[in-house]
């Protein structure tokens, strides 16, 4: 083949192509869309529908925390008073301040404070394990678990998206009026 195109075979080349030094690199990769791509410890920009899926999550979590935390309280007041005398062993005094901090920690996961959902996580994880200590299988409590894992990690992707849409400089998204 060589001596039908009057050319020489390649001996010692190298095989693989290698980019000029002093080549530019690909221009989608200095464009906006991709430089979050090339930054250290960069995830992908939120859509808003993303967004909008994450807030109702965490709005779900904080509600269910209000749920739980008035359920303490109400059966907590009903057993320390006498009305279900049934339930003493389950529910007291005790009751009604568990339910004031989940109410608490509810008010501050609605605020969008990420450390409350996590203590709320750890104390609803605390109940649950004791659960499961005093022979109940507490299946309910594991999805519920797993959810609100879930919802903690929607609660920081807001946390970023928000953070990210902070860094942004000011006049980048509004067009000029002339």
């Amino acid at each position: 083949m060589c001596a039908v195109v009057g050319s020489v075979a390649p001996v010692n080349q190298p095989q693989v192509w290698q980019a000029p030094k002093d080549a530019a690199g690909p221009a989608e990769l200095t464009s906006s869309a991709g430089s979050w791509a090339a930054s250290a410890g960069a995830s992908r920009p939120l859509l808003p529908a993303d967004v909008k899926k994450a807030q109702t999550e965490v709005k779900k979590a904080w509600h269910w925390l209000a749920f739980v935390g008035s359920m303490y309280i109400v059966l907590g007041m009903a057993t320390a008073l006498g009305y279900m005398d049934d339930l003493n062993g389950l529910f007291g005094w005790w009751a009604v301040g568990v339910g004031a901090s989940f109410l608490t920690l509810a008010y501050f996961v609605w605020r969008g404070e990420i450390l409350a959902l996590v203590i709320a996580i750890a104390i609803y994880t605390l109940y649950t394990i004791a659960f499961f200590a005093a022979g109940s299988f507490a299946f309910l409590r594991i999805i519920v678990l797993a959810w609100l894992l879930r919802s903690l990690l929607s609660m920081y992707s807001i946390r970023q998206h928000r953070q990210a849409q902070a860094q942004q400089t000011p006049g980048s998204d509004q067009t000029r009026v002339a």
